[in-house]
């Protein structure tokens, strides 16, 4: 191994002199520079930086739970920074949301501050995904399919045409649909494509491809990366990340769903018209327009049948298999394949012509519908429905270790608020891995109230759903008078808001309440933060959410929020029964403990925060797991069964 000291922010020559290098400077980091600006020293931070480090070292897989306000991400970045010089190539650092991507990249961000402040000059890029930028030869054809142009078109091929980047961060406001329309997609042959290493997408993978210390993307990104990267070698093409030294997931909990659905497919009625619609536009044979026509009839069947055969609601919904969607599936499928064949004839007569490459790119995009179908079809897949989309998974998703995928002793840390370890590593095919786990940095016992109404005499326990919303909906307005309003009401889907809103209507509350879905999510926090006395009610505020101050003063949980009508997670109860576990320990236990400590972590986001907790819920009480629930309680935080020991605490007269 050769050790780039030069670059390191300290002097070491060898391996054991960069071990006790980065630990002692680590340690002035955290002890001595960063308090001189105004940081407070937290143990949980600097404890959490030392497993990493050492992890990084070490090429151990590490799952790193540190609650909120732990300062996670300056306990990853430092060893990262360190580690990256050290090896001489970059570590990845997998987000799991745009937003958490800005915290960490923007010009105030964590990695500049860092930079900033220990004058370390840090090189990071951020890749975006491949489809966020435009392809050249779609804009230059400038074919919007079939019927009147579409609202934005003009624009967008405007700008298309002009951009420097060709990213679609210039352009937030375009809608997927048409976005689709000038953008890079994996189905595009680029083999043979005249701009081949010079396009605009090609360009931005060069220039994050060159970063010496860190490359951020998505988690979705890093999936698609590892299981495409072999195939590009093997082709000839770049891979979309460079050769790395070590991975970080930040907000490592929500890897193991986006890495079973990168080894899947989704479509839609809207792509799939447009994908066969294109042809139109290309004058082939007859023999080709009979074919299409064909096809078109059968995906129009095959989306009708799936209609008919997906369940109502919200959220990924189930799609029932019947025989006849089946059928519906083997028409479509056959019809491509008799499409692909006349299209083999065509690319043959159109050797040599621009129209080849297109004919190609189009082959590949049928390949990929019928590489959907034929898993749709199989019982080893799990389907759902998600909006307008078909999603398509295989039930067992490849482990993360081995094959083609990552090799053992690259240094993988999955850092977290809110981790199950166990289960993370079973769901992921860990069969090595160590743990670090720490609390928050606050005063917990002082500054947090838990209140769990009495066993009787609330009306909790009545007959009947109906009966059961009402009471819990009484529950939680005795909250609110207690801490005049400043709540965050937690519920479980966009149903559950739209009852709650029917249900408190009727209490005429004397405080704003602010529902989700009636506006744009930041705008509604904006309000939250701006009106004090405000009451926010919404199943999407779980995480993400850092209300600072009295305006977030309470938490009310009506209910335990266990996984509902998920089709990923039935099939991960399926494969603990047949494993021999109990599916409830097994997968839904963990599914909730790591929600419900999201949904708790709201409350205290700094030391002066102070707040109450309202779980409502008394299922568990008197289970043999109620233990497991009362764990994710603020730790030392008193718990209280009277509401004027919650209006007492608010008011600064009651203990912590």
């Amino acid at each position: 191994m050769q050790i780039r000291w030069t670059k390191l922010p300290f002097t070491a020559h060898n391996e054991s002199e960069y071990r006790q290098g980065l630990n002692d400077w680590l340690g002035r980091v955290f002890y001595d520079v960063l308090p001189e600006h105004g940081f407070e020293v937290r143990e949980e931070q600097i404890y959490t930086a030392f497993r990493i480090a050492r992890a990084l070292t070490e090429g151990s897989t590490l799952l790193a739970e540190a609650g909120p306000g732990t300062g996670k991400t300056f306990a990853y970045l430092l060893p990262a920074v360190c580690h990256a010089r050290m090896r001489g190539r970059p570590v990845v650092v997998a987000s799991a949301s745009s937003v958490l991507k800005a915290q960490l990249t923007g010009p105030d961000g964590d990695i500049q501050t860092l930079s900033r402040l220990l004058n370390l000059d840090i090189d990071v890029r951020v890749a975006g995904n491949p489809a966020d930028y435009v392809c050249e030869m779609k804009v230059e054809a400038g074919d919007f399919g079939s019927g009147e142009e579409p609202e934005g078109w003009s624009e967008l091929i405007h700008w298309a045409r002009r951009t420097g980047t060709g990213a679609r961060s210039e352009v937030p406001g375009v809608p997927d649909d048409l976005w689709e329309l000038v953008s890079w997609d994996p189905s595009l042959n680029c083999d043979t494509c005249p701009r081949r290493g010079h396009c605009l997408m090609v360009a931005a993978r060069r220039q994050h491809r060159a970063a010496a210390d860190l490359v951020v993307c998505d988690h979705r990104l890093f999936a698609q990366d590892l299981l495409t990267r072999n195939d590009l070698l093997e082709g000839g093409m770049l891979p979309i990340l460079p050769s790395y030294s070590a991975v970080i997931f930040d907000e490592g909990h929500h890897f193991p769903e986006t890495w079973q659905r990168a080894q899947g497919w989704s479509l839609s009625q809207r792509r799939l018209r447009r994908t066969l619609e294109r042809l139109e536009y290309w004058h082939a044979r007859e023999q080709v327009a009979w074919r299409l026509e064909a096809a078109l009839v059968a995906a129009d069947s095959f989306m009708q049948a799936l209609d008919v055969h997906t369940r109502p609601g919200e959220g990924k919904r189930d799609v029932d298999r019947s025989e006849l969607l089946l059928k519906a599936a083997a028409r479509l499928d056959q019809a491509l394949d008799l499409l692909q064949t006349e299209l083999v004839t065509e690319e043959a007569m159109s050797e040599g012509q621009s129209s080849e490459t297109e004919l190609q790119a189009y082959q590949n995009r049928i390949d990929e519908l019928r590489a959907a179908l034929r898993l749709f079809r199989r019982p080893e897949s799990v389907v759902w429905r998600e909006g307008d989309e078909l999603w398509v998974v295989p039930r067992r998703p490849k482990p993360l270790f081995g094959g083609d995928l990552l090799k053992p002793g690259t240094p993988v840390v999955f850092s977290s608020a809110t981790l199950e370890p166990d289960y993370q590593a079973r769901v992921l095919g860990l069969s090595r891995f160590d743990q670090s786990r720490v609390g928050v940095p606050f005063d917990l016992g002082r500054q947090s109230l838990v209140y769990l109404p009495p066993d009787e005499g609330s009306g909790m326990n009545a007959a009947g759903p109906d009966a059961a919303v009402d009471a819990v909906v009484d529950e939680a307005v005795r909250v609110l008078h207690a801490t005049g309003g400043r709540a965050l009401i937690l519920v479980r889907s966009l149903a559950e808001v739209r009852r709650w809103r029917q249900a408190l209507a009727a209490h005429h509350l004397p405080w704003p309440v602010i529902y989700e879905g009636d506006g744009d999510r930041g705008a509604q926090l904006e309000r939250f933060r701006a009106e004090v006395d405000s009451v926010l009610v919404g199943a999407g505020f779980w995480e993400g959410v850092d209300v600072r101050g009295e305006a977030l003063s309470c938490v009310i949980l009506p209910y335990l929020p266990f996984p509902e009508h998920d089709p990923l997670i039935r099939e991960r109860r399926g494969q603990a029964q047949a494993a021999g576990q109990d599916p409830f320990r097994a997968v839904d236990l963990p599914e909730m403990l790591i929600k419900l400590k999201q949904g708790m972590g709201r409350l205290i986001r700094t030391a002066e925060d102070r707040g109450v907790i309202a779980l409502l819920d008394r299922s568990y009480r008197g289970a043999d797991w109620a233990g497991a629930v009362e764990e994710a309680f603020p730790e030392g935080a008193r718990r209280v069964t009277d509401l004027a020991e919650v209006k007492a605490f608010l008011a600064g007269t009651g203990r912590g």
